[in-house]
C-alpha cells in the first residue's frame, strides 16, 4: 500500500506545484504516519480498509485541502502534522458530509 500512497502524493504535488517532488526518508516516514492516520479514519468510519478504500479516501482527503499556506508550502511532513485540522476541515465542508450531520442535529432534537 505504501507504493501505492506514493505514486498518489507524487501525482498531486506534481499537479499542484508542476515539480517532482524529492522524497527521503523524512518524508517517507511522513508518509507512513499519514497513512495510519488516514486508516484510523476509514475504520472509524467502518469501512473496509483495502487498496481502493485508502486510495479513495487518501485522493479524497488531498482534494479537499484549500489552505492557501499548505498548498503554497505543500510538504508531506506539513499535510501530516495538520491532519487533524485539515480532516476536520475537510469534513465540515464536504457536501456529502453536510447531510449526515444535518440528520444527526435534527435526531438530537427529535430525542429532546
Amino acid at each position: 500500500m505504501h507504493k501505492l500512497f506514493v505514486t498518489i502524493w507524487f501525482d498531486y504535488y506534481k499537479a499542484k506545484t508542476g515539480q517532482v517532488y524529492c522524497m527521503d526518508g523524512q518524508q517517507g516516514k511522513h508518509l507512513k504516519l499519514l497513512i495510519k492516520k488516514i486508516e484510523s479514519k476509514v475504520i472509524e468510519r467502518g469501512m473496509e480498509v483495502n487498496d481502493e478504500t485508502m486510495s479513495n479516501s487518501f485522493k479524497g482527503f488531498l482534494g479537499m485541502i484549500q489552505d492557501k499556506w499548505i498548498l503554497e508550502n505543500l510538504d508531506i511532513s506539513i499535510i501530516n502534522s495538520k491532519f487533524n485540522v485539515l480532516y476536520s476541515k475537510a469534513v465540515r465542508t464536504n457536501p456529502f458530509t453536510a447531510g449526515d450531520r444535518i440528520e444527526q442535529i435534527l435526531n438530537s432534537q427529535r430525542a429532546r
